[in-house]
């Protein structure tokens, strides 16, 4: 085509025709730069897939950690849950006969002494996204449950462990080893005689150990709650995009 309106060009300067030829020579450019736009369209388009790819490839990594997270909330929710029925059933059976109910009581002192939970509250994806411009190519609302899922509700539940962690270890060096009651290797007979002068202390410590417990499952209910609809969003965010 170029060529076409060189040839073209030459012709009207010969046959002295300034007027068409500068017509045309407006047409040449107007090509030129028609192939110009379509060259950068072609380019930006380009670039707005991978764009895409990239955010794509994001939050497949964002579901896959917070399933994770989802994972582990649904443990320690289970767990949780049969700890407080539990001890119901020990708290209850005490009010109702006034004396200990030895049907768990091993179980009931170990769970009592527990100091050890944990809580996997650190991402290394997150703190690598949240120091670099990649999270900002989500859309805002997604952004902010992102970081409220990260630095609120995942911290909430960790630091509701680490108090029960702390309670456990002052149920075992104020009440379980002064008492002698550390060493589940007793009868549940043995263990019930030791518990008697101390019924009413080891029923205390019970019912403020449920209190954690309690505390610490309506954390995990609400940050479950919020977990499942930032994946869902996601996932539904991810499917719309591409």
């Amino acid at each position: 085509m170029i060529k076409f309106f060189r040839k073209f060009r030459q012709r009207m300067l010969i046959e002295n025709k300034m007027g068409k030829y500068l017509l045309y020579a407006s047409g040449e450019i107007i090509l030129v730069v028609i192939g110009i736009l379509i060259a950068l369209q072609i380019n930006n388009w380009n670039e707005e897939r991978k764009e895409q790819r990239l955010e794509g490839q994001l939050i497949d990594l964002l579901i896959s950690d917070l399933k994770g997270k989802q994972r582990e909330h649904f443990s320690d929710l289970k767990d949780t849950e049969n700890v407080i029925k539990s001890f119901h059933k020990t708290i209850d059976h005490w009010e109702n006969e006034k004396e200990i109910d030895t049907t768990n009581l091993k179980w009931t002192l170990k769970r009592l002494g527990t100091d050890i939970y944990f809580q996997n509250e650190n991402s290394p994806l997150y703190n690598s996204l949240s120091n670099s411009d990649l999270l900002n190519q989500l859309p805002d609302s997604l952004t902010k449950q992102i970081d409220n899922m990260y630095r609120l509700k995942i911290m909430g539940v960790k630091i509701q462990l680490d108090k029960a962690t702390e309670y456990g270890t002052h149920c075992k060096l104020n009440f379980l080893v002064p008492n002698n009651l550390i060493d589940l290797n007793q009868s549940n007979l043995e263990i019930k005689e030791r518990i008697k002068s101390v019924d009413k202390e080891f029923i205390s410590y019970a019912k403020l150990f449920l209190n954690t417990c309690n505390r610490l499952n309506s954390v995990l209910e609400r940050s479950s709650l919020d977990l499942n609809k930032l994946i869902d969003d996601l996932e539904s965010y991810n499917e719309v995009k591409n």
